[in-house]
């Protein structure tokens, strides 16, 4: 069996998009800059605006669901186009402009060179960057990765950040099983940040800026208080306790 020099991988971008009209064509086109659009994607979690329109407008290819299912299952539906298209890796990125294209090649540089399996961005490992976090998150996110770590028995600064790298190869694991309904919202990121942690692989977090200041205040966030919150932490909770798999 041969096994692929790390700077032979094949990795996708994988952008979930959802109602990020007045964002997404000016992230896009900053993709096009600092990556290029032939390994790229961009997944419509259902839409009611003229988002994916602009995707594709734009040339990228464009995968859509019928109706809102969740983040979890957008990423989930990237996946699957990744592995049937002989992918080894993929990298998370949302459509809201966060996230910054130009640090793409920060976050898959541990995969490419061979040091990582998974990469983790991290809001906190540069003081300037963490300038960039509003108060209410410099305050809650510390807190929801205290409560990871304690179920991880392993130290992260932002377990919440969304911008991601990892090997497809982690998923192959017969204990991993993507395909749960639960997992359809926040749940699935942390689901495999979980497994990453379970099954021993070479995790590095890398230092990337998070930026709001372009979004409306009420467009920052689409996560839900209480409700988003516990989502994004019962797959550590379930899966500690032996509740799910």
């Amino acid at each position: 069996m041969t096994t692929k020099s790390p700077h032979a991988l094949k990795g996708l971008l994988i952008i979930a998009n959802y109602n990020q009209e007045q964002e997404i064509g000016r992230l896009l086109d900053r993709v096009v800059a600092a990556y290029g659009r032939e390994h790229a994607i961009v997944v419509d979690d259902g839409s009611s605006d003229k988002s994916p329109e602009i995707a594709a407008q734009k040339g990228f290819v464009l995968l859509k669901h019928p109706k809102n299912m969740g983040i979890g299952a957008a990423i989930r539906t990237g996946i699957e186009h990744a592995e049937k298209n002989g992918y080894d890796y993929v990298t998370i990125s949302s459509s809201n402009g966060k996230i910054q294209p130009e640090e793409i090649k920060i976050v898959t540089a541990p995969i490419l060179s061979g040091e990582a399996d998974y990469v983790q961005g991290s809001r906190f490992l540069r003081p300037k960057d963490g300038e960039t976090v509003p108060l209410f998150r410099k305050v809650t996110i510390p807190m929801f990765t205290l409560v990871a770590n304690l179920c991880l028995m392993r130290r992260f600064t932002d377990i919440t950040c969304g911008f991601r790298s990892y090997k497809l190869s982690l998923l192959k694991d017969p204990r991993v099983n993507l395909n749960q309904e639960w997992l359809n919202r926040y749940e699935l990121e942390y689901y495999i940040h979980f497994w990453a942690c379970r099954l021993k692989a070479r995790i590095k977090e890398v230092p990337v800026e998070i930026l709001y200041s372009h979004l409306d205040k009420a467009r920052r966030s689409k996560i839900k208080p209480f409700v988003g919150w516990w989502s994004m932490i019962r797959p550590f909770v379930f899966l500690t306790l032996g509740l799910k798999r």
